[in-house]
């Protein structure tokens, strides 16, 4: 006698493969909404660790530049002053005596060069210079350079002083560039983050 089929028990196959292949989709919707958020999480991270670390540098920078003073040899506060390297005299290991700081870009890379003051009368060796990689992965604006300079009568809208710049005439010293943070080849290229400070030699102001 013939069975009812509301009366059979189980699935079909085509039912079971059509439940997998559901079960599947979803499982990778799922899969790929959790690597998104994740990446961007990655992303995010990324760009504010970068921010953070440069912020505290480039606060570093200002600092010391802000404290230029005449040099242990008695020469002026600034030794040399290009669009892509300053330098100057500091005592940034507040010892008493300046040292010399020269910040430089090369190969994506912001530099940072110190020399020790040594002798009587006091000389800075070249030889025992230490270089220092600072920032990296950073782009210069093709609009501005790294380092710009300012007199006294800059107000905010005079242009920089002109190449090649009088180092009696400096008194402030604008840095301007921008960073590329690190990511993997599976993240979406962030834009630049972009930094600029102005910086007031204050030690130079009454000379």
């Amino acid at each position: 006698m013939p069975t009812d089929p509301r009366e059979r028990n189980g699935f079909s196959l085509v039912e079971v493969l059509v439940v997998v292949a559901i079960a599947t989709m979803v499982v990778l919707v799922v899969g790929n909404f959790g690597n998104n958020i994740a990446g961007l999480n990655t992303l995010v991270s990324l760009e504010l660790g970068s921010k953070s670390d440069v912020s505290q540098t480039l606060q570093v920078m200002t600092e010391e530049i802000q404290s230029a003073e005449t040099s242990a040899a008695g020469t002026y506060p600034i030794d040399s002053a290009s669009t892509s390297s300053f330098a100057f005299y500091s005592d940034i290991n507040k010892n008493g005596m300046a040292e010399y700081v020269r910040y430089f870009y090369a190969s994506s890379t912001i530099y940072k060069e110190e020399i020790d003051a040594t002798g009587t009368p006091a000389v800075y060796p070249t030889s025992s210079a230490i270089v220092y990689d600072v920032i990296d992965n950073v782009l210069i604006p093709s609009s501005t350079p790294l380092f710009s300079y300012y007199g006294a009568s800059y107000t905010g809208t005079q242009a920089p002083l002109a190449e090649p710049v009088g180092l009696s005439a400096i008194r402030l010293v604008g840095v301007t560039f921008e960073v590329q943070a690190n990511q993997s080849s599976t993240m979406q290229a962030a834009p630049p983050q972009y930094f600029s400070q102005l910086i007031d030699m204050r030690n130079l102001d009454s000379n």
